[in-house]
């Protein structure tokens, strides 16, 4: 059951149906409340509007706007400057981080709000414009707290570039995570003090070796992690605050640039030139335990927030999941995922179907709820809740949700699955709920010590019913480590073939994929594709046939039938061939074609064909008489349709002459290759296996 319990000192206060999951595999679960069960309170901001000279707004000052050439920022309307929370601090004497501030005092202002009682009759604050701040403190008046827990967990809270706390929806998702028991603190970031450049420019700068607003840019961005670490501490030296926080229990939420700016907490290197997209670390708070970013901005693909292919992400241990919308033009799926791709830590995305990048109240339940989850996983420890989290794809009700990678490399979300650095994983993996496509794997083990690759061969289809022109395959590859429980693929996509045939054709990149397994028998795949089609999640694997060789906990024993099982290709004809498991276990010999139309050279993604070759084995034949299916009507990674047929369409025979050499005879009596027949000469892909003898 995916719960939470009554906050203590290490828990989060939430309800117990908060996430419930009434079956271990459910995959589904329901929206929490966007309102927990505290009532909340805020710290002293009170303003007085009475400032604000003619023509100007309160918002110009939330949000540091420069125009005109004043500076404006929040402090300068301050009631009681000394009741609110203002800390100033040196920005490091660093100028290819922080250009004319290098060295210079930076001053913030920030809002705490936080779960209070119900005794506490303090008034809403009414803000200039709209919203309220509710129960906030005036003059020197402390915080009303729970009496339980002592100790209560803290999440630091970024805005989106040019907002503040107080703008828009920022103040209300604050005051939702302080109602579920969050200590949460933002300051005025004050962007427009430094840059009028934000992320929705950013990507005019391509091209630019050094002009004023990017050094500005780069400012901004590298002052932000340190205000958040300043509002910690802040909060610290407050007597009426430093013995009700938990530093054992930080965590963050970021909005679009906020998500960066968590990133840049955590250790990440934030990039500085346009010129070689040098990069450097800002900071680390070691005391900040995870995070959660929404829409977070990670650059886009001309410039990289983290450098080049965000290098600068590579090895960041802090737990992070990305709640990234499918149609956001400024925070790109595949520009955040890139980045999740390099990090070393726990860390998932997931999309949110047709969301752009603003803040949808359509998806606060999606959002409470996937971040209460993730917070209280790896900020409270709750074992329980980080299983669940290896589970759980889709959040009921709201937007249209659906978690598309989900790494947890401490392996505390259940039994650690197989090293993948083993030959045994190789074999046919589909998922059932859409039969009739599927995965064919190898493995190719400790190609040096401790890391070897995997090559997946994928046949499905279009996103569109169709016949065999609609017939789809995609290749994937990538490495292998051993201790590591997943493996970063490049998918790529062959096109211009002709049936047994030249040209050889090159795959080009079209996307990244993850590929992990929690057993023999059982794993997963991610999938990102970048050729603009969106396509983008997750696909629940389970082997076709029984394990042979694969062992999650002994050394792996090999078999020389088995041991056959691979990808052979005709080198005349590179960029076709077929992926062969030969499964003795099972009495069964699988094979998929992945080929081309007799003259499909001219027809795109069009030409693509691939078919299945099936039989029974005996052990120890080498010489193997087989049907050739045809798949049609089958939609990309959806359930199988109930027009798709799997028609007999011819016969083959494969015949093993050693391990790196075979022939494959086929006769085509029906489907888009009908009449054609011949034989092709194989060779293997790749080193031989262990246990291959002949």
């Amino acid at each position: 059951m995916f719960t939470f319990v009554r906050i203590s000192a290490v828990v989060l206060a939430v309800t117990a149906n908060c996430l419930a999951v009434t079956a271990q595999g459910q995959t589904t679960v329901p929206p929490v409340l966007t309102t927990g069960p505290y009532p909340v309170a805020c710290t002293n901001v009170e303003q007085d509007f009475s400032r604000l000279p003619g023509g100007e707004t309160a918002e110009m000052y939330w949000r540091g706007d420069a125009s005109g050439g004043k500076e404006r920022y929040v402090d300068a309307l301050l009631v009681s400057p000394a009741s609110a929370l203002v800390s100033t601090f040196v920005a490091p004497a660093d100028k290819d981080l922080y250009d004319r501030w290098a060295g210079e005092q930076v001053t913030y202002v920030f809002l705490a709000c936080y779960p209070t009682t119900t005794t506490n009759t303090r008034t809403d604050y009414a803000l200039s414009g709209a919203g309220v701040i509710p129960r906030m403190q005036r003059g020197s008046e402390p915080p009303i707290l729970p009496a339980s827990p002592a100790r209560l967990p803290v999440l630091l809270y970024s805005h989106g570039y040019g907002g503040s706390p107080l703008t828009g929806n920022y103040l209300s998702a604050m005051v939702a995570f302080a109602s579920w028991g969050y200590v949460t603190v933002a300051p005025f970031h004050g962007d427009l003090r430094y840059s009028v450049f934000g992320p929705q420019e950013s990507a005019a700068f391509q091209g630019r070796a050094y002009i004023p607003i990017w050094s500005e840019f780069v400012a901004m961005q590298a002052v932000r992690p340190l205000s958040l670490s300043a509002g910690l501490d802040i909060m610290l030296s407050r007597a009426e605050w430093r013995d009700r926080l938990d530093t054992d229990h930080v965590g963050a939420f970021g909005i679009s640039q906020g998500g960066e700016t968590l990133m840049l907490l955590g250790g990440a290197e934030l990039n500085y030139s346009l010129s070689d997209f040098d990069r450097k670390r800002v900071t680390h708070d070691t005391r900040v335990k995870a995070a959660v970013g929404y829409l977070p901005y990670f650059g886009v693909d001309s410039v990289p927030a983290f450098g080049r292919e965000q290098a600068g992400a590579q090895g960041v241990t802090l737990p992070f999941l990305a709640l990234s919308g499918s149609a956001d033009p400024i925070a790109p799926v595949n520009v955040v995922r890139a980045a999740l791709d390099r990090m070393a830590g726990p860390r998932g995305q997931v999309l949110l179907n047709g969301q752009g990048h603003d803040l949808d109240p359509g998806s606060a339940a999606d959002i409470i709820t996937w971040s209460l989850a993730f917070l209280d996983a790896w900020v409270n420890g709750n074992a329980s809740v980080k299983r669940r989290l290896t589970q759980v794809d889709h959040v009921d009700g709201g937007l249209d949700d659906r978690k598309v990678m989900y790494i947890d490399p401490t392996g505390s979300g259940g039994t650690p699955g197989p090293d993948l650095n083993q030959h045994g994983l190789t074999g046919s993996w589909l998922e059932q709920a859409s039969a009739g496509q599927g995965v064919e794997v190898e493995v190719f083990p400790n190609r040096s010590t401790g890391t070897g690759s995997a090559f997946l061969g994928w046949f499905t289809y279009d996103t569109v019913v169709g016949g065999a022109e609609r017939q789809r395959w995609y290749t994937a590859l990538g490495q292998v480590i051993t201790g590591q429980p997943n493996a970063s693929l490049t998918i790529y996509q062959n096109t211009g073939g002709n049936f047994n045939a030249p040209p050889v054709t090159t795959g080009q990149p079209v996307g990244t994929a993850m590929l992990s397994f929690d057993s023999c028998s059982s794993g997963q795949l991610s999938y990102s594709f970048t050729d603009g089609t969106g396509r983008a999640g997750t696909m629940s694997l389970t082997r076709l046939t029984q394990n042979v060789t694969c062992d999650s906990a002994a050394a792996n024993s090999t078999n020389a039938d088995f041991a056959l099982s691979g990808n052979w290709y005709d080198p005349a004809t590179s960029g076709q061939g077929l992926a062969v498991e030969v499964n003795p276990n099972s009495s069964a010999f699988f094979a998929a074609w992945y080929t081309y139309a007799p003259n499909g050279s001219g027809a795109g993604a069009a030409g693509q064909r691939w078919y299945t070759v099936q039989s029974t084995f005996t052990p120890g034949s080498r010489s193997i008489p087989a049907s050739i299916y045809e798949t049609t009507g089958g939609v990309f990674d959806q359930p199988t349709p109930p027009g798709q047929t799997s028609l007999p369409i011819g016969t083959a025979t494969m015949t093993f002459q050693s391990c790196s050499a075979a022939t494959f005879s086929y006769t085509f009596t029906g489907g888009s290759s009908s009449g054609l027949s011949g034989t092709i000469a194989l060779s293997r892909v790749g080193a031989l296996p262990p246990g291959c003898t002949q």
